[in-house]
């Protein structure tokens, strides 16, 4: 019968042989609702750190980026600005012009700085890393910008843009984690055969699943602060991680449980 719930996983996951052999032979499934739980969670701090932000900015930011916003109109192909001319709009934060508006010209220049977008009176274009893009205006497409929608849209921002990029976060590490824990269980399928653990592919990943926490937990703690090591540090680092615990995992598996275990 199962001992250990998918919560207590999250923490028991650093020490507990205990937990590794009731994974391996009474938990069910290849682990993806632990998984899905796992990261779900661990996504949190920085689904929060993304909604402060965007509110901090909203706040603070937000009314002087509004106010370089003039009336923007667009209709039949034609974009208008109230009053006519060129407006620059810049990063509260940095001063730098970030954004062009000007009904004087009807085409995109090729001259743009880049990290700066350009709407004028028939295109609007992007640069960024020595790319340019330009849209022609849809004759069809209609529309006004004014500083009050550009206040209004900043406010609600983190509403929507937290959330969606927690989901998005959320999914996309999904996705990978459970590539991941496919290949770890081939290698906790190697452990089984060598310690006699009596585990087939199913229980591998599953108890695969349960070995990366420590990692997931330790790389959301790393994000917060204020340096982080290079990729070519952390992978491997983790990878050695994981594959110990895998290891520690299988043979605690391949232990009755009467026998004392000793964290790894």
């Amino acid at each position: 019968m199962k001992r250990f719930g998918v919560l207590q996983g999250l923490y028991l996951s650093f020490f507990s042989a205990d937990l590794y052999r009731d994974v391996a032979k009474n938990w069910t499934g290849i682990g993806l609702l632990y998984l899905l739980l796992l990261l779900a969670i661990t996504w949190l701090p920085s689904g929060f750190r993304v909604f402060t932000s965007l509110t901090t900015f909203s706040t603070e930011k937000g009314a002087a980026l509004a106010q370089q916003m003039p009336r923007v109109t667009i209709g039949n192909g034609e974009m208008r600005a109230e009053p006519p001319g060129r407006h620059e709009v810049k990063d509260p934060a940095t001063g730098e012009v970030f954004l062009v508006i000007d009904d004087t010209i009807d085409e995109v220049p090729s001259d743009a700085a880049n990290d700066m977008m350009v709407l004028a009176r028939k295109e609007f274009g992007t640069f960024q890393r020595n790319q340019r893009r330009v849209w022609k205006l849809a004759p069809g497409f209609n529309y006004e910008l004014t500083s009050a929608k550009v206040q209004a849209f900043l406010s609600r921002a983190p509403y929507w843009a937290a959330p969606l990029t927690y989901v998005g976060a959320v999914a996309g590490s999904f996705v990978f984690r459970t590539l991941q824990i496919l290949v770890y269980g081939g290698i906790a399928l190697w452990f089984a055969r060598r310690f006699k653990a009596g585990m087939n592919y199913q229980a591998a990943v599953r108890l695969a699943a349960v070995a990366v926490t420590p990692v997931i937990v330790l790389r959301t703690l790393i994000w917060f602060t204020p340096t982080e090591p290079r990729w070519y540090i952390r992978w491997p680092v983790a990878f050695v991680i994981t594959v110990l615990l895998i290891r520690f995992g299988v043979r605690a598996a391949a232990e009755p449980e009467t026998v004392a275990t000793v964290p790894v």
